[in-house]
């Protein structure tokens, strides 16, 4: 099951414009790089207004460590799959709506 959801998760991270990802080797949880240009360089603000607009609980990356967190966010990816492609659904939503 954990391989099904980190695989669903990659591959919708890289479908979304403005993130990518490295393959987790044997973790629960992912490091998902901001490239998007409004947000590579805030992710604490990021992480803040996708909670506050979109509903999506995320640990900014900075909080890890300032020289490489930054510019980053955490999830895990323990939920059921329908749960990871509605989050999934609402940043991808979020992203876009910043890039207008």
């Amino acid at each position: 099951r954990l391989l099904e959801r980190r695989n669903l998760c990659i591959e919708r991270i890289n479908s979304i414009e403005g993130l990518e990802v490295a393959t987790p080797k044997g973790a629960f949880y992912m490091f998902i790089r901001l490239t998007d240009e409004r947000w590579k360089s805030n992710d604490k603000e990021f992480v803040l207004k996708l909670l506050h607009e979109e509903f999506v609980l995320v640990v900014h990356g900075s909080g890890f460590s300032n020289e490489f967190g930054s510019g980053h966010f955490r999830i895990v990816f323990l939920p059921e799959l329908k749960l990871l492609n509605e989050a999934f659904d609402r940043i991808e939503r979020f992203l876009k709506k910043y890039r207008k």
